[in-house]
Formats: structure tokens, sequence, C-alpha cells
């Protein structure tokens, strides 16, 4: 079973979240951040995978936090906090839409497929989005990090299932508002809908 939840931090502040309920690591980390809203996300990340995975995490080979108990994945972007929870490998990205430079970015990181899909259509912030969320997401699940070579991997059919290594990855999309989201994971019943948690 696989569920995906968010808050928006615009609900929240520092002041009225219970940080110090969180682990050393976590505020260690929640103080270094030099931006306000930087802080408040990193502060609802730690507090969501404390109400949905607890506090026993360990860490994996690429820096992947994971537990014994659930697999889980966080993602954060404008004032979205996302977490994926799951009994199976999971990986999730959001992503607030806005304007940039598509095709420079994604000659950086796409497929030679997917820069094609992308010159040649007119939505270029849709589909860029749609990519780049697909390949965080992915390689999220993996749990390799960045380690992996986005450049190599095609997703530009943007399938929902995904064979790698022997392995059948299963892609399932939501938006909120002017976010896009994915979650990608080996979970073949992924939930239609995102849950918004309360922290």
């Amino acid at each position: 079973m696989t569920d995906i939840f968010f808050v928006n931090t615009d609900n929240y502040s520092l002041k009225e979240l219970n940080i110090s309920s969180l682990p050393d690591s976590r505020r260690i980390k929640i103080d270094r951040l030099v931006h306000e809203s930087d802080k408040l996300a990193s502060a609802c990340a730690g507090l969501l995978i404390d109400k949905f995975i607890g506090k026993n995490l360990k860490l994996n080979e690429y820096g992947k936090p994971y537990s014994d108990e659930k697999f889980f994945n966080i993602s954060h972007s404008g004032n979205y906090v996302i977490i994926a929870v799951s009994d199976f490998e999971v990986g999730c990205d959001v992503e607030m839409k806005r304007e940039l430079e598509y095709e420079r970015l994604g000659k950086i990181v796409f497929h030679e497929n997917e820069r094609k899909k992308l010159s040649e259509t007119d939505d270029k912030g849709s589909l860029f989005f749609k990519l780049w969320t697909s390949k965080e997401a992915f390689i999220k699940c993996l749990g390799e990090g960045f380690h992996f070579k986005t450049s190599e991997l095609d997703l530009s059919p943007l399938p929902d299932k995904f064979e790698y290594k022997g392995r059948t990855l299963f892609f399932k999309e939501y938006m909120l508002k002017d976010a896009e989201i994915m979650l990608c994971g080996e979970d073949k019943n992924l939930p239609d809908n995102i849950i918004e948690a309360e922290l």
C-alpha cells in the first residue's frame, strides 16, 4: 500500500510548530538554513517524517534515509512539502511551475528524445515539469541519488510504468494548483489522490 500526503507551509509558522520533538540532526539542519521559508519547509518535512514514519531512521549508502518498517520519500518546493509512504520502494517530487529556460535546462538533464519532444511542443512548461518530476521521482525511488546519469534515462513517452534492470516501476501524476507532483514506486496500485496532512 502507498499513500502520498502534503502540507501547505503557508498554513504554519515556525513558532507554532513543535520542532523540539524533532531529532537533533533535523533541528541543527533547520538552524543552519538562512531563509525563513527554507527553515519552515525543513521543519514541516521533519514533522511529516515523525508523524508517518517515526524517529528510527537509517541512511543507505547514498545517504537516502529509510526505516525498517516503511519506505518513504519526501520533497518540497515553494509552499508545498510532500511525503510518500509505502510498503514498497518509493520516490516523489514536487515542483512549483514557473518560467524557466526550459530547453537550456533540458540540455543538462534530459535524454535526446526528451529534448526533441520538448523542442517540438507548444506547451514547453507543462512537458518540462512532467519530465523533470518523473526523472527526479524515479531516481529517488532507486535510492541512488544523482550518481545516476539522468541524460541516459529516456522517459519521453511519459509512461505509467517503466522497466529498469528487472524492476517494474509505476508512475502517478498529481496537481496542486501551480505545483506538479510525481510519484514513482514499485506498488502498481498507486493512490488516486494526494491527501492534506495535519501537523
